[in-house]
This record gives C-alpha cells, sequence and structure tokens, in this order.
C-alpha cells in the first residue's frame, strides 16, 4: 500500500476534530484556546514524524533512495560508482636545446583547464613533445587538436606555448552520474550474474568509467563467440579510440571487484570468443512534412528522434518506420505530419551504430 502523507493542515484539523469529539457540549475550538495552541503543537511534531517515515520509505527501493543509500543499495551487489578520469596527451613545445621542464609542470588552456606535464622533458632540436595530465579528472579537460596551452609558470629558455598534438587531449569523463548508477543497480537486481551470458557483457563494459551504451551480440562469429560494443555518448565522438577498445576488451576478461577486491571476468575458456567491435557511425536523415512548422515544434521533434535513437538504435537493431512516426506525433506541439523520408526501417548492421542526422523540413 502507497503511503499517502497528510499537510500539516489536514493533521492539525484531524487533532482539533478529535479534541472537540471528547468534550461534552463543545462544536469548536475558539481560536485563542489552549486546546487550539496544544493541537497546532502536536500536529507540527506528528508531521515531522511523518515526513520521516516517508523518507524512510523511500531508502528502502533503488528508484527512490537518495544519491548516499542509493550507492549502499549498489554497493551490497558488488556495484560502485564509476570514477571520473583525467584526460590524456600530448604537446609540442618548442625553446632553446638543452633546457629541462620538468615533471609536473603547470600549463593552462584558454578555458582555464590546467594541465600538468607527466614526465621530465629536455629540448632537442629546439622542440620537444611533453606528455600531458588533466590536474582535474573530468570531461572539461579534454581538448583539441591545435589548441594553445601556456605556461602557468614561464620557464626560461621555453617558449610561453605549447601546441597540443592533433589528437588532442582526450579522455577524461566525469563521475558516473546517480541516474546511471540507479540503472546499473537496477539491472543487476533484474538481471543477476551468470558467469558470461550474453547479458553481462553489457553490465561489465558500462563498469568502466565513460562507457554510456553497450552490447553484446551472441555467436558473432560463430558457435562459442560473442561481439561486444560501446559508445561514449559524453564525448565529443561517441565512438570510441583503439586505446579505449582495449581497455573494456582488458576489463571484461579480468578485473578486480569494486567492492570485495577478488579477481572476477569471462571464463579463460571463453576470452579466445570474445571480440571487441569498432561501430562506424550509421547517420540517420529524416524528411519530414509537418504542422505547424515552427522553430519550437521543430525542436520538439527532433529531440523526440534523438531519443528514439539512443534508446533503440544499436548494432545490428531497426528503427522501425512506426516508431518513427510515434516519436514524431509525440513532440510537443506538433498537429499532423507526413513521414518523407525514410521510407523504410532502419536496420544498421552488427558494426553500426544510428546516429542524429540532417532533418530537412516543409509545410504539411
Amino acid at each position: 500500500m502507497p503511503f499517502d502523507r497528510q499537510t500539516l493542515s489536514e493533521i492539525n484539523t484531524q487533532i482539533e476534530t478529535d479534541i472537540t469529539s471528547r468534550i461534552t457540549g463543545a462544536v469548536t475550538l475558539l481560536r485563542r484556546s489552549i486546546l487550539k495552541v496544544f493541537a497546532k503543537a502536536y500536529a507540527g511534531a506528528v508531521h515531522l514524524l511523518y515526513g520521516n517515515i516517508e523518507y524512510n520509505k523511500d531508502q528502502l527501493f533503488v528508484t527512490t533512495a537518495d544519491a548516499e543509500n542509493l550507492e549502499l543499495h549498489a554497493n551490497e551487489y558488488g556495484i560502485s560508482k564509476t570514477a571520473a578520469v583525467k584526460a590524456t596527451g600530448t604537446g609540442t613545445a618548442t625553446g632553446t636545446n638543452g633546457t629541462v621542464i620538468p615533471i609536473s609542470t603547470e600549463l593552462q588552456s584558454s578555458s582555464n583547464e590546467v594541465y600538468l606535464t607527466t614526465a621530465e622533458a629536455t629540448i632537442s632540436g629546439s622542440s620537444i613533445t611533453l606528455s600531458l595530465s588533466a590536474k582535474v579528472a573530468g570531461a572539461d579537460g579534454n581538448e583539441v587538436g591545435g589548441a594553445v596551452l601556456t605556461f602557468v609558470s614561464p620557464i626560461a629558455g621555453v617558449d610561453t606555448s605549447v601546441t597540443v598534438a592533433t589528437a588532442g587531449i582526450d579522455g577524461g569523463t566525469d563521475e558516473e552520474t546517480d541516474d546511471d548508477l540507479r540503472t546499473r543497480t537496477l539491472t543487476r537486481k533484474r538481471q543477476a550474474p551468470h558467469g558470461g551470458a550474453d547479458f553481462d557483457y553489457p553490465v561489465w563494459m558500462k563498469e568502466c568509467s565513460g562507457v554510456t551504451r553497450a552490447w553484446s551480440i551472441p555467436l558473432y562469429q560463430g558457435i562459442g563467440t560473442i561481439g561486444c560494443a560501446f559508445v561514449r555518448d559524453d564525448d565529443a565522438d561517441i565512438i570510441p579510440s583503439v586505446a579505449e577498445i582495449a581497455t573494456v576488451e582488458a576489463y571484461i576478461k579480468s578485473h578486480a571487484d569494486p567492492i570485495t577486491g577478488k579477481t572476477i571476468g569471462i571464463p579463460a575458456t571463453a576470452e579466445a570468443g570474445l571480440y571487441m567491435i569498432q561501430l562506424t557511425p550509421m547517420t540517420c536523415d529524416f524528411s519530414i512534412s509537418i504542422y505547424p512548422n515552427t522553430s519550437a515544434v521543430q525542436t520538439a521533434v527532433e529531440a523526440k528522434l534523438e531519443e528514439l535513437i539512443l534508446e533503440e538504435g544499436g548494432p545490428g537493431q531497426t528503427l522501425y518506420l512506426s516508431q518513427i512516426r510515434s516519436a514524431i506525433s509525440a513532440a510537443v506541439g506538433e498537429d499532423f505530419h507526413n513521414l518523407i523520408y525514410p521510407t523504410l526501417d532502419v536496420t544498421a548492421s552488427t558494426v553500426q551504430i544510428h546516429v542524429m542526422g540532417t532533418i530537412t523540413w516543409s509545410n504539411y
């Protein structure tokens, strides 16, 4: 049965009614009577108690627990919140040959993000490649290739600017959100580990920092094989790099349980059948005639289509025309529409991932 908490006014009225029902001949309490004061004081105390009951009721369930108690629920299943990761990369410094740039030298970007050199470097041939790491973990530490960093404290014999390598400074991810941790914990409750069942693999992949969506494809290369793919929706490019794929593969094969410290992973005999899939984007373009054809409605429709792609798109999966039409119809402000393109269901291969493309609009 749900717990329906009474309002303070309702509790006060109930107490006053209880008091008057026990006084012979009383109809209502006088506005300034001591009993009315008692009723208000008791109502306040009872209201606080009900609040405590309501709070503790919510903490019993993963779906309603607050952040602190959610982590306690997760920990009981050996699940911990994935930590933020520092962005890393390289940059080129120039200056006088023989000048030493010490380890942990600080550089700053135009957006005031601070980076540290991770090794001592000596300029040779008028330049040197510096290994860099963001000082603070998180996605804010990611920087594009070609960006210019400056030394926080200038070094004699070294030019003030450092140019970030073409590959950029990347790999920085934020700490897992409470909503994502809640989803993973609920998945663990509903699907207990089976030592390498197909649904175990997405769970393991999502335990790696930065992984937001993951899929497993049984019999990927025949009997005894499974394909694994994932994306990083919070990165500038959702497609993981070769290094990020290798990190997740190693984690699937063997990793320490975040709570117990015991080594877990797929059986050693299954490692030969594990295939990590390098996904390629499958751009989904749309042509829609709509009424009313306003910017607000267009924005609402686009948001619904992006939501559909996130929920239903993926390697080997299909976006059905009926789903696309339903998503458009669900947009706030849309009265009616005609989906001109696509004309067929949009199916991705096992090495593709649906991504939002361009929408062409016209009046209905």
